[in-house]
């Protein structure tokens, strides 16, 4: 198969033969005597890797699987990490496991180290039938975070760190500040992360682990972690807390929006290299239509992922397009070790064909506003996707 025409990275024209799944020739006039696609005037991009997504209220069914697979193909993300859903047993797990495996979008999947009883789970056999990454949160006990840390140090695998005290802010539910005063609303303090940074931080640095510091949004807490592998949702560096005003439960999510100031300080950290990972954020729920107070945390954005992106980051001129792929699919492909998240001979033939052209309304959190560029097509691994 030959790409004919497209912009790579959205700079030279060039063309590109994908043979058994991996980029084999980047060349000017390829030809041969395989499919060919016209792509002129558009965008080849490597498909994002996207490590923090959920599916629709974090509860498991094949059907919202398959929902959120066709997701992923329209927001231009090739490989996920899957939080997970699960309350099976081993054999429930096998069968998950190679129902992932059946689908067409990379789908990766985390293992929570307890389970519904607050036990720990058996993490080495979980590993050995196909769990790629652990998910610990920050304000399990110290036997909990020990145990975690040690099985994910032996097992060789990622570790997912939520670092967030809940129990801080006792029913807060945006970020502590004068806007939550004036709606009346209790605010999450920035204290309630940073302090579990902090924490994580050391026990990381103790066992030697391979660890993301997932979905952090407060500038102090990429400060800490200025030597360790950090994340960062797009809507943290495209909204700022007054997304919540007259009460809009799309803005409702976790971590809170911050302060306007607090995002341009973000945006320049993004910029500096002090920030590792770009994420969706992806955590749809149902109960959004609710007061502020009684709606769920959560935002339903992958199907927008790299219009998102684009208008956000390219668009602006934040980041140019080889910056924003390096920090929201290379950089997850080199901490999983995939093969992918780069338009280079010998890579995986992820590639998304994006139309810069295209505006179209945006909903949800973005329900107010125009976002520019939809993908067109995506290829994973040579195959060929249409959305």
């Amino acid at each position: 198969m030959i790409i004919k025409n497209a912009k790579i990275y959205g700079e030279q024209e060039l063309d590109l033969k994908i043979e058994n799944g991996k980029i084999t020739q980047i060349e000017q006039n390829l030809n041969g005597d395989e499919q060919m696609i016209d792509a002129e005037g558009k965008t080849l991009l490597p498909s994002l890797i996207d490590l923090n997504v959920a599916l629709l209220d974090n509860e498991f069914s094949i059907a919202k699987l398959y929902e959120l697979e066709k997701a992923c193909l329209k927001g231009g993300v090739g490989t996920i990490v899957l939080k997970d859903s699960m309350e099976a047993n081993l054999q429930g797990y096998a069968l998950y496991f190679d129902k992932l495996q059946s689908l067409d979008v990379n789908i990766l999947p985390s293992v929570n180290v307890l389970d519904k009883e607050a036990k720990m789970k058996n993490i080495a056999t979980l590993v050995d039938m196909g769990a790629k990454v652990l998910e610990v949160s920050s304000i399990l006990g110290v036997n909990f975070l020990k145990q975690s840390m040690q099985y994910a140090h032996m097992k060789e695998v990622p570790v997912f760190l939520k670092c967030f005290d809940e129990n801080f802010d006792d029913h807060g539910v945006m970020n502590d500040s004068q806007m939550s005063f004036e709606l009346g609303l209790i605010g999450i303090s920035d204290i309630a992360e940073t302090s579990e940074v902090a924490k994580m931080k050391e026990l990381v640095d103790f066992y030697q682990n391979n660890a993301c510091f997932s979905a952090l949004g407060v500038v102090k807490s990429f400060e800490l972690l200025k030597d360790h592998q950090s994340e960062i949702s797009i809507h943290h560096l495209a909204k700022d807390e007054n997304a919540c005003e007259c009460f809009n439960t799309q803005a409702k999510i976790l971590p809170p929006l911050r302060s306007k100031n607090e995002l341009s300080c973000l945006i320049k950290m993004l910029q500096d290299g002090k920030i590792t990972f770009l994420t969706s954020l992806h955590t749809p729920r149902t109960k959004k239509d609710l007061a502020f107070d009684e709606a769920d945390f959560g935002v339903d954005a992958i199907a927008v992922y790299m219009s998102l992106c684009y208008s956000y980051l390219v668009r602006t001129n934040i980041l140019s397009w080889k910056e924003l792929c390096d920090l929201a699919s290379y950089h997850q492909a080199q901490f999983l070790g995939l093969n992918k998240g780069k338009i280079a001979v010998g890579y995986d033939a992820d590639l998304v064909v994006f139309d810069e052209s295209v505006s179209f309304k945006g909903e949800g959190l973005y329900q107010n506003d125009i976002l520019q560029g939809r993908v067109e097509k995506n290829f994973i691994g040579g195959k060929v996707f249409s959305v």
